[in-house]
């Protein structure tokens, strides 16, 4: 009998665990916005003044990006960031303080300092609410982004499918890399031009090798195969705008035709 009252309040507490989107959802929501593109963003703050969006509070987004970027150290493991995201959370929800916020001043200048909210999240709550704001931004990128492919299934679905593969090449904490997959690859002009002619693969440059023979280049990189799967098209290092990389998509197409 007690065997099987353990197991039910096993299952139970299973079932009825907190979630970081309950979370988020019931007690900063009212505030904080979910996704909206870093474009939409800095269009907003830095060209209109916050007059384009009327926002309250930084958005899930921003909040995940500049967690990530300035809280812990993110060269350590996962587990060991969500932990200095989860200190750095219950301290300013004790004591808001915008000199000690990581979400840029040029942003958060259209905000009032949040009040206390002291006491009223657990321990339970700000652990999975750090970890879920912790996911949050690569969750988005995945979700707003192109599928990417392994290089091998990249050039077998090219040369079904009569696209150009593009390799993206990253090596990991490379921040303009970042800052190419969170400002212009999730992009919906980029999503469409890439979707239309191209099929892309995300390579770690570090531990992969690039197919043809291709020489490594600084990253971020980008490396562009015609549909045979035998014809280097383009091999181009650095990042760019919006309309710079959709600029550079249309001189490799052109190259492709030839």
């Amino acid at each position: 009998m007690k065997m099987v009252f353990t197991l039910i309040l096993f299952f139970s507490s299973f079932l009825f665990a907190l979630s970081g989107e309950e979370v988020f959802d019931k007690k900063c929501a009212s505030c904080h916005s979910y996704y909206i593109p870093q474009s939409q963003l800095l269009s907003n703050f830095l060209e209109h003044n916050n007059t384009e969006l009327h926002l309250k509070a930084p958005t899930l987004n921003q909040l995940s990006f500049a967690f990530k970027d300035k809280v812990g150290n993110k060269r350590e493991d996962a587990e060991a960031q969500k932990m200095y995201i989860e200190e750095f959370i219950a301290d300013y929800l004790d004591q808001p303080d915008k000199s000690k916020g990581v979400v840029s001043k040029k942003i958060t200048r259209y905000f009032e300092t949040m009040p206390s909210m002291k006491g009223q999240l657990s321990e339970e709550e700000i652990e999975v609410l750090a970890s879920y704001i912790y996911d949050y931004s690569e969750n988005m990128i995945i979700q707003h982004s192109v599928k990417r492919h392994s290089v091998e299934e990249a050039l077998q679905i090219a040369k079904k499918e009569g696209k150009i593969v593009l390799i993206e090449g990253y090596i990991p904490f490379c921040p303009w890399c970042i800052k190419m997959d969170r400002e212009v690859m999730v992009n919906k002009k980029v999503k469409e031009v890439l979707n239309k002619d191209f099929v892309l693969a995300k390579a770690n440059l570090l531990i992969e090798k690039l197919p043809l023979g291709m020489k490594i280049l600084n990253t971020p990189s980008f490396y562009f195969i015609d549909s045979d799967g035998k014809t280097i098209l383009d091999m181009v290092e650095g990042s760019g705008t919006v309309d710079e990389f959709l600029t550079l998509l249309k001189s490799v197409k052109q190259k492709a035709k030839h």
